[in-house]
């Protein structure tokens, strides 16, 4: 019977893994004309597909043709085949994910969510889906989350426990630690941050052959959830404990120092070693972390016996962060006609690049679930603050690539909530030849990712990535705007 039973285990895992394979080769076939097909060569494709939904015999070959034609821009033809899927499987996983997002999500009260939680895994048990553990542990980790909100230590711990991708479980362990932390409840933190650090010192130390892309994405978190645990060593002054983890820490991973510089800098500082930490803090200086001056005038002052000499020195570590930046900003180089477009804006005014001619124009693409995007605003805000008063200069919020049917409300509460004083426009107008929203048009790939366009409508400069960093961006921006405002030498 045992002998069976692996069996069939292991007939079902093949399977599944040859219907992943398959629907990936599926994607891959038709993504040159998902990228850069046209509206004719789009429509034919969706067709086909339509035409083989009659021979599906899985939920996976549904799931698969509903992606491609989200892809291609075909919201009434994916939407039609999803509703008809969800009734074709009643307890698939396309109805699973609309329950999760539909009632879990819209809970508005924790216990609402522990209610719809214990209502999934009894409609949709972990069993039945065991490759997709990872959706079950974004619901668990949120509900331990709104446990560490409300003050429930025991319950959000108890959740956490339930996680099952190790690989993963840090991101839950971080959020709920920090959570606590800022509440005060130290103790109930300290074991939740260092079981996230064990777990990504685990993947990380890995021998290179064993490295998955889920070790990977694991040990990547080793420097947020080691500063996450050692602040608290630091934060009750156990310098020396916390200089042996973060040393271990850099021979492990060289290439995280920067994510622990915070954090070593202070350790350094509290067991005397000064000059170590003097040297940590000027290149975190020259880096735009300027919150740091504090600590490093001290330092200053005490290494030389006076502060005589220390503003030429800031003046001179400024320097050399505006050379930095403007041999960084030089990489981003490009000099081709931006696109034109006419986009509403939250008020339903038609804002047009054409209207703006004349004017330096920073285009930044975001959305509302991209976390790198939504960690670079408050720098965008500073930059945006510090060019209130120069009228050639203009800021555009390009919200494209939203989720959800209700995604304009969700802007404007977004936007409400957190107070910035953006201009932003809905990307959401497809072109009638290509079917492309403007963000393709520009040639984005993946957000956030931002261009500056000079007075004459051209893209001087682009970028991607996001930075948390307020004073870097701010500079950042300063040196891309102005170079963009000087005619381009061709």
């Amino acid at each position: 019977m045992k002998t069976t039973v692996l069996t069939l285990s292991l007939a079902l895992a093949l399977s599944t893994a040859m219907a992943q394979q398959t629907s990936k080769d599926k994607f891959q076939k038709y993504l040159p004309i998902i990228e850069k097909g046209t509206l004719t060569q789009k429509d034919s494709v969706a067709n086909v597909l339509l035409a083989e939904v009659k021979n599906y015999k899985s939920e996976q070959e549904y799931r698969t043709t509903i992606n491609i034609l989200r892809s291609l821009g075909k919201e009434e033809q994916f939407a039609s085949l999803e509703t008809l899927t969800k009734k074709k499987y009643p307890k698939g996983s396309l109805t699973r994910d609309a329950f999760i997002t539909n009632v879990f999500y819209e809970a508005s009260s924790t216990a609402e969510k522990e209610k719809a939680y214990q209502e999934l895994i009894k409609r949709w048990p972990t069993q039945k889906f065991s490759e997709e553990l990872l959706t079950y542990d974004y619901v668990i980790a949120n509900l331990a989350q709104s446990y560490a909100t409300d003050g429930n230590a025991t319950k959000a711990t108890y959740y956490l426990g339930e996680m099952k991708e190790k690989f993963w479980r840090g991101n839950g362990y971080i959020s709920v630690g920090q959570i606590l932390l800022a509440a005060g409840d130290t103790t109930t933190a300290t074991p939740i941050l260092k079981t996230a650090m064990d777990d990504s010192y685990y993947y990380l130390t890995l021998p290179e052959e064993q490295k998955d892309n889920k070790a990977r994405f694991a040990s990547m978190g080793y420097a947020s959830s080691m500063s996450a645990y050692v602040n608290i060593l630091v934060a009750h002054k156990k310098y020396a404990e916390a200089l042996g983890y973060i040393e271990n820490a850099l021979k492990a991973a060289p290439e995280q120092a920067d994510g622990l510089a915070t954090v070593y800098y202070k350790s350094l500082m509290g067991t005397g070693r000064k000059l170590e930490a003097y040297n940590i803090l000027t290149k975190l200086y020259t880096k735009g972390q300027f919150a740091v001056e504090q600590d490093l005038k001290k330092l200053y002052s005490e290494l030389n016996g006076s502060e005589q000499g220390y503003e030429n020195f800031n003046a001179s570590l400024k320097t050399e962060l505006t050379k930095s930046i403007r041999t960084h900003i030089k990489e981003m180089e490009t000099f081709k006609p931006a696109p034109n477009f006419e986009l509403l804006n939250l008020k339903g005014e038609k804002v047009s690049l054409a209207s703006l001619k004349g004017k330096v124009v920073v285009l930044d693409f975001w959305a509302t679930w991209c976390q790198p995007c939504v960690r670079s605003f408050p720098g965008m805000k500073a930059a945006q603050e510090s060019y209130a008063n120069d009228k050639d200069v203009q800021f555009l919020f390009m919200n494209t690539w939203e989720r959800d049917k209700n995604y304009k409300e969700n802007v404007v509460s977004f936007i409400t909530k957190n107070n910035y004083p953006f201009e932003v426009l809905y990307d959401d107008q497809k072109d009638a030849q290509t079917g492309e929203v403007m963000a393709a048009k520009f040639g984005v790939k993946g957000i956030p990712a931002k261009f500056i366009i000079d007075k004459e409508g051209n893209i001087r400069y682009f970028l991607t990535g996001s930075s948390p960093n307020v004073d870097y961006i701010k500079l950042e921006m300063k040196e891309l705007i102005e170079a963009a405002k000087k005619p381009h030498k061709g």
